[in-house]
């Protein structure tokens, strides 16, 4: 796409989308524990909503309480590798424009995502074999890494989706 286009409106709508699920995962992530310690003490729906959250999360995390961070007494609704990804691309998507156009749908080199996705199955991966304990930090420093950098690919796919939607149905109605 030419740079000097103009930015069409799906694409700020994409790009709002993929903001606001970004916005409502991290917030549940958050909600799971301080609904849980809320609903014991005040015995509402609060405690009942935190329990959907963290089934919720279940089916994206292991959840294991020794690798995951706490808030209010109980930890999050996913482990601390999975919470540095889900806010680090909640972080790197509230920039993304600041950093590019919208209507910008070139993807950095498919080997940046691969290193960043590396890194995690590198520092999992040795863990699981016994060759390397991996430590909270390494977990949230290689999560981070991923969630920075997966927002420069789902983005300016996303939108270059839509675009070549929208142009082919414009060669059709123009035929």
């Amino acid at each position: 796409m030419v740079e000097g286009e103009y930015i069409k409106k799906y694409q700020k709508v994409i790009y709002g989308v993929i903001l606001a699920t970004a916005v409502v995962w991290c917030a549940g992530i958050l909600l799971a524990p301080v609904w849980g310690a809320c609903g014991l003490e005040c015995n509402d729906f609060r405690g009942d909503v935190s329990g959907f959250l963290y089934s919720f999360y279940s089916h994206s995390c292991h959840q294991l309480d020794d690798r995951s961070l706490h808030l209010s007494g109980f930890k999050l609704g996913v482990c601390s590798r999975c919470t540095f990804i889900y806010f680090a691309f909640l972080f790197s998507t509230i920039i993304y424009p600041f950093t590019r156009k919208l209507n910008n749908t070139y993807m950095p080199p498919v080997w940046i995502l691969l290193a960043g996705a590396a890194l995690v199955g590198l520092d999992a991966g040795l863990d699981m074999l016994g060759v390397w304990k991996n430590t909270p930090l390494t977990r949230e420093a290689t999560g981070a890494v991923l969630g920075l950098i997966l927002p420069f690919y789902i983005i300016p796919g996303a939108i270059r989706v839509f675009d070549e939607f929208f142009h082919h149905r414009e060669a059709e109605t123009q035929r």
